[in-house]
């Protein structure tokens, strides 16, 4: 949907510009056919021989059309082999998103399966408990940065979201419940959320927690890890803020929710913050991301849209 916003907005601008250069030319011939002629007129008055004037004349219009016809060739040329370059860099990008899209579905099956074989070998007390928690631990990684680059992919190629009344404190305690529920001791929940309603995308809230949980987890770095949630009513909606226990991030000079941007000591691709800040934007909402600006942990302010009937 978005990519063909674009697209139908570079066919207008395409279409305009070259209005702009026939409407140009066009002019720009007019003017120049207009003195030319005024020329030859002085010229029959000032006593020119009117055979020569005539010749000369003529020379200028054939010079005037070979010229002008020219550079307009050459512009009309130029206009249509930058929209084929546009055109051709969009269906590449379509086939990329499409490759995948396609091979994280593909892979989504099989991680599946190895976390339901994983967490039932660290049920069975017979095998290494240190080795099973870590190859869970790492498939359910695995897992989430294949949902991830999936989510990614569907938002670039321009997949909807579904707004729809939301109320958010139920789907904020069942995400969260299903993030905490192989690290029960690890990590504790602080929430003091108000039982409103907004308008969003199911799928997309989901997506925006588990980042934000994954962000916490991997760069908290302390044995345990406090996340807090609290919401705040505002004019425009309400503010949902999410915050943890880690040190702070010093470096100002990260713009946090780009794409590829990250910390130095950040072992991610700089995807999942992107993700949170388009979602958010697709959403009609705002994200805030208050990291590097003295404020302890990872403070992240998400503001949703009251739904209409609220």
């Amino acid at each position: 949907m978005l990519e063909n916003r674009r697209l139908k907005a570079m066919f207008i601008a395409q279409i305009c510009w070259v209005i702009f250069i026939c409407a140009l030319g066009f002019w720009w011939g007019s003017l120049i056919l207009k003195h030319s002629a005024r020329i030859v007129e002085l010229e029959k008055q000032l006593g020119i021989v009117s055979g020569l004037s005539e010749n000369n004349w003529s020379k200028m219009q054939r010079m005037l059309y070979w010229e002008g016809g020219t550079v307009f060739i050459l512009l009309l040329a130029s206009t249509v082999l930058l929209f084929w370059l546009y055109w051709r860099d969009v269906l590449r990008s379509k086939s990329i998103q499409a490759f995948f899209a396609s091979l994280t579905h593909e892979l989504r099956t099989p991680l599946t399966s190895m976390r339901l074989q994983a967490e039932a070998l660290v049920e069975d007390k017979k095998y290494n408990a240190t080795m099973l928690d870590r190859l869970l631990e790492d498939t359910l990684r695995l897992e989430s940065q294949v949902e991830r680059t999936l989510e990614l992919a569907r938002v670039e190629g321009g997949g909807a979201l579904y707004l729809q009344p939301v109320r958010l404190k139920p789907l904020i305690k069942q995400t969260i419940k299903a993030c905490i529920e192989t690290l029960p001791n690890q990590v504790t929940v602080d929430m003091k959320v108000e039982d409103t309603v907004v308008s969003a995308d199911t799928i997309a809230v989901q997506v925006i927690l588990k980042n934000l949980f994954e962000n916490s987890l991997r760069h908290t770095y302390k044995e345990k890890i406090k996340i807090t949630i609290s919401t705040m009513p505002d004019r425009d909606g309400i503010w949902l803020k999410y915050n943890d226990n880690g040190d702070g991030i010093k470096d100002k000079q990260i713009r946090y929710g780009k794409i590829f941007q990250k910390g130095q000591k950040s072992a991610g691709a700089g995807v999942g913050l992107y993700l949170i800040s388009i979602l958010m934007q697709r959403m009609n909402g705002k994200t805030r991301f208050e990291a590097g600006q003295n404020f302890p942990g990872f403070p992240v302010s998400l503001l949703f849209k009251r739904a209409p009937d609220v």
